[in-house]
C-alpha cells in the first residue's frame, strides 16, 4: 500500500493547525493537556514514545526496541500472518489478524516497528505525531494505550448488548477525525460495511490518504441526517459530545437515532463533573454553580461554554459557533436523551478519565 505523500500531509497538517488554532480552542484546553502529559510522566513508560512515519519511512528512533517486542513474543504468528499479507492485497485480509490479543493489534496499528513489512503495507499509515497531538493531546503509544481502552470496552459493550456480532454489523463513526478510532474495527467489520463522517474535510482527506479501508463522508456541524444511506447496527462517538452546544447535541442524537437500526447500539463519552475544575473555560460555569457544585450536579444540567467566535473556525458559522467545552450530568442524560435511547451502562476509563462512556440502545 502506498504510503501517503508526504509533502501533500504536511500541507494538510499546517492547514488544520491553523484552523484549530486560530479558534484560541487550542489555548483554552492546553491546562487540560498539561494535566495529562504530567501524570504521563509519572507512569513507567514503554519502549518507544516516538510516533510512527508512514510505512515507507525510515525508522524513528527507539523504533527498533518495539520490534524486538514484537518479535521476540509474538514472532511466530507475525510470521505467519505476514507472509499471507505477501501473497495478494485486499481488505479481507484484515480478518488475518482477528486472534490477536487487542495489545498486540494496537501496538502494529502504531506503525512504530519495521519488521513484518507486507503488515505494516496493509494496515493504514500514521498521521505525523505533530497532527496527533494537535487532534488529541498525546501521540504515539501514549495515545494508542487510551485508543486500545476504548476500543475494548467498545467491543465488549456491544457484545452484551447486541445480539448481531460485530462481523455482521454496520458500524459508523461519527466525528471520526482522521480515523485514530476507526482503523481498530477494520479487523472486526466485514469490508464494505464500516463508516467514518466528520464535518471537517481535512481531516477526511487525511483518512483516505491514510488508506483507512472504510466509507468516508462530510457531516454537518447542525445535521439533519448522516451522509450515508446505509441503516447502522452500531454507531459510536469518541470525544464528540464533549464539545457540542445543547443545540448541536439535540441535532446529532436526532441523526443518530435516524440511521440506527431498531435496537441498534449508540456508544458516545461525555466528561465527568471533575472536568469542570480542570478545564479553564469551564471556571466561569463552575463561578455561576456556586459553592454547591456537588449538589447542582446531581440535576439534569447542560454546562457548555463556547470556544471564541473565530471565523476561520471550521466550527463557526456566522457570529455564533455550536463548538467549545461541555459536561453533561448524567441526570440531563437519564431525562432529555430518554425519548431517543435507553441508557444501558457508564463507564469510566483509567486510561483517559476525563471520557466517560455510555451505551444506549436506539428505542
Amino acid at each position: 500500500m502506498p504510503a501517503a505523500s508526504p509533502g501533500g500531509e504536511a500541507r494538510e497538517l499546517e492547514r488544520l493547525r491553523r484552523e484549530y488554532e486560530s479558534s484560541l480552542s487550542w489555548r483554552l484546553t492546553r491546562p487540560v493537556r498539561a494535566v495529562g502529559r504530567l501524570s504521563r510522566g509519572l507512569r513507567p513508560r514503554p519502549p518507544s514514545q516516538s510516533a510512527a512515519a508512514p510505512s515507507a519511512a525510515a525508522p524513528a528512533a527507539g523504533e527498533e526496541q518495539l520490534d524486538s517486542w514484537l518479535s521476540h513474543f509474538y514472532g511466530e504468528c507475525l510470521e505467519a500472518i505476514d507472509a499471507r499479507c505477501s501473497e495478494r492485497r485486499s481488505d479481507e485480509q484484515y480478518a488475518l489478524f482477528d486472534d490477536l490479543d487487542d495489545d498486540v493489534w494496537s501496538l502494529l496499528l502504531t506503525q512504530q516497528y519495521q519488521v513484518y513489512p507486507h503488515i505494516r503495507a496493509l494496515l493504514p499509515a500514521m498521521p505525523e505525531p505533530e497532527l496527533q497531538e494537535l487532534w488529541n493531546g498525546a501521540s504515539g503509544l501514549v495515545l494508542a494505550g487510551q485508543s486500545r481502552s476504548f476500543y475494548a470496552r467498545l467491543r465488549a459493550s456491544y457484545a452484551r448488548h447486541s445480539a448481531r456480532p460485530l462481523a455482521q454489523s454496520s458500524v459508523l463513526d461519527f466525528g471520526c477525525g482522521w480515523g485514530r478510532l476507526t482503523r481498530y474495527l477494520l479487523r472486526d467489520v466485514a469490508p464494505g460495511r464500516l463508516y467514518g463522517c466528520d464535518p471537517v474535510d481535512g481531516a477526511l482527506a487525511i483518512c483516505r490518504a491514510n488508506h483507512i479501508a472504510a466509507s468516508f463522508a462530510k457531516s454537518e456541524f447542525l445535521p439533519e441526517r448522516l451522509p450515508f444511506d446505509e441503516r447502522f447496527d452500531l454507531a459510536f462517538a469518541f470525544s464528540v459530545f464533549t464539545h457540542l452546544s445543547e443545540a448541536a447535541h439535540q441535532r446529532s442524537l436526532q441523526a443518530l437515532h435516524r440511521s440506527l437500526r431498531p435496537g441498534g447500539i449508540l456508544i458516545v463519552t461525555i466528561r465527568p463533573p471533575a472536568y469542570l475544575s480542570q478545564c479553564e473555560a469551564m471556571q466561569q460555569v463552575l463561578e455561576r454553580l456556586g459553592a454547591d457544585v456537588e449538589a447542582a450536579m446531581t440535576l439534569p444540567r447542560y454546562l457548555f461554554v463556547p470556544h471564541p467566535v473565530d471565523p476561520r473556525h471550521p466550527q463557526a458559522a456566522g457570529d455564533h459557533i455550536e463548538y467549545g467545552e461541555t459536561v453533561v450530568t448524567m441526570a440531563y442524560v437519564r431525562e432529555r436523551w430518554s425519548r431517543w435511547f435507553e441508557l444501558l451502562e457508564s463507564a469510566v476509563q483509567l486510561d483517559d478519565l476525563h471520557q466517560v462512556i455510555l451505551t444506549l440502545r436506539r428505542r
